[in-house]
């Protein structure tokens, strides 16, 4: 019995000794074929790629025998732990450098086994979230909003389309500043740059602006100057609408254009567009403008409703009120009033696009509401007025008329849109549709008193307008009509 142990014991040690010897000398491929873990060696780093960067940078750590699974491989930075977020088998990882990291070595462990490698250096880059507004055009301000900014202004520089601009004010979140003289209309970018450190917003738009467009009114062909600032120097670049129809641009500067009204032009805005930007001016009217002052004392004349004594010289025109003294009688009445405009330089059949008449106050005594209901005499060429009783009310009317209410208080010498009666146009129109009207000839308006101006009781309840006088031109009534 003893002796079949023992060889059964002999045996065994010789099958063991045998596989032992088997797993010793077998290759890599049946080591590996044992789905025994590979041995973990020393790791090691030769490079990292950026050296420097904010927080967030990606950092590619180039070495050896790195895992080949990114968790497995620990990093820090300064003692900061750094997410591995990619890893090529044994020669690289890439990590993010963290939040709170400072400038210092980077540390790879793996397993066991851990290395230090060369120092990234953490920087300050200032980032742009917002601008508002988000365009602006030459002295506009802005204020941008993002990290990392100096709250000193002076160690903030900023360029807007690539100009420097002035920094007004700043906090590590804002700066405010403004869109720098000479800059062109655009799309660009704006840039903050803080020790050395430099952060990008893209697609800001610098628009042009309009200040002024003179004239405001013309015909087809007038000279147009438009100033501003933000406009192109080649003329071409610059793109004019009036009112949707392009015109020609024949000269610019950064702050003018030259251009003319184009045919086919009809009343409405201006607009400017630069590198695809439009901005929007004033409206301009298509036509031409005519004022005409009453030019002699005997064309401003009052007549009174209650006999029909005409008044050619009373120096004052009575807007709803009583008036005494017609002619040095005591005929009290509510006058019509008559306005004789001579020499009107229209075509027959123009286009009347404005038509009103401004008066110059007389006194300021009267408040209470005032109605007039205005029309044109209707005929070709409108006779001067006579000292025949009734002769303005035996003149025939217009079909046309408008009302004209009055209820601001009219202070002495105000020529003001207070003292501007509403559009005659409609009645100027009709006039000028006749047959018979010619170029040069005179129209006649007559006013006369209705609605809460038809019973007054007294000399100070209505208005007074200052009427013709040789001493005082400016103030007499005057008519402007504008046509095309």
């Amino acid at each position: 019995m003893k002796t079949y142990i023992k060889k059964v014991y002999a045996l065994c040690l010789g099958v063991f000794t045998f596989i032992g010897i088997m797993v010793l000398s077998c290759d890599d491929v049946d080591y590996t074929q044992l789905n025994l873990p590979p041995a973990i060696e020393q790791v090691t780093i030769s490079n990292i790629t950026p050296t420097s960067g904010d927080i967030g940078t990606k950092v590619i750590v180039n070495g050896t025998n790195f895992s080949a699974t990114p968790s497995n491989n620990k990093v820090n930075i300064n003692g900061i732990f750094a997410e591995v977020i990619e890893a090529t088998p044994s020669t690289s990882i890439t990590i993010e450098i963290p939040e709170g990291a400072t400038t210092g070595a980077i540390v790879v462990a793996h397993g066991n086994f851990s290395t230090e490698g060369p120092t990234f250096t953490v920087v300050d880059v200032p980032a742009i979230s917002e601008v508002d507004p988000e365009r602006a055009g030459e002295g506009d301000q802005i204020t941008i909003s993002g990290t990392k900014f100096s709250a000193t202004p002076s160690e903030n520089t900023v360029f807007i389309n690539g100009l420097e601009a002035t920094v007004t004010a700043s906090t590590e979140t804002s700066i405010v500043t403004t869109i720098p003289v000479g800059s062109e209309a655009g799309m660009g970018d704006i840039t903050v740059t803080v020790n050395g450190q430099t952060g990008t917003y893209s697609n800001f738009i610098v628009t042009p602006v309009i200040t002024t467009v003179d004239p405001l009114l013309g015909d087809v062909g007038t000279p147009v100057t438009i100033t501003g600032t933000g406009f192109s120097t080649t003329p071409e670049d610059n793109m004019v609408s009036f009112n949707g129809t392009p015109a020609l641009v024949t000269a610019s500067t950064a702050t003018s254009i030259n251009t003319s009204i184009p045919v086919g032009a009809r009343s409405g805005i201006v607009s400017v567009t630069v590198n695809t930007v439009t901005v929007e001016g004033p409206e301009f009217v298509i036509g031409t403008k005519l004022v005409i002052p009453i030019s002699v004392e005997e064309d401003d004349v009052e007549e009174s409703t209650v006999n029909g004594l005409m008044n050619l010289d009373s120096g004052d025109l009575e807007l709803g009120e009583l008036d005494t003294g017609f002619e040095g009688t005591d005929g009290d009445g509510l006058p019509n009033i008559g306005l004789r405009f001579i020499n009107v330089q229209i075509p027959q059949g123009a286009n009347i696009t404005d038509a009103n008449i401004q008066f110059t106050a007389d006194s300021s005594a009267g408040t209470d509401p005032v109605e007039l209901t205005i029309y044109g005499e209707a005929v070709d060429n409108a006779a001067p007025y006579t000292l025949t009783n009734g002769d303005l009310s035996a003149r025939t009317l217009t079909t046309t008329r408008e009302v004209w209410t009055i209820t601001e208080t009219w202070a002495t010498d105000d020529k003001l849109p207070a003292q501007q009666t509403v559009d005659l146009s409609s009645i100027v129109q009709e006039i000028v549709n006749r047959p018979g009207w010619v170029s040069g000839n005179s129209i006649n308006f007559i006013m006369k008193a209705t609605g809460v101006s038809v019973a007054p009781t007294s000399t100070s309840q209505g208005r007074e307008a200052e009427g013709f006088s040789d001493t005082t031109p400016e103030d007499t009534p005057e008519l402007t009509v504008i046509f095309n």
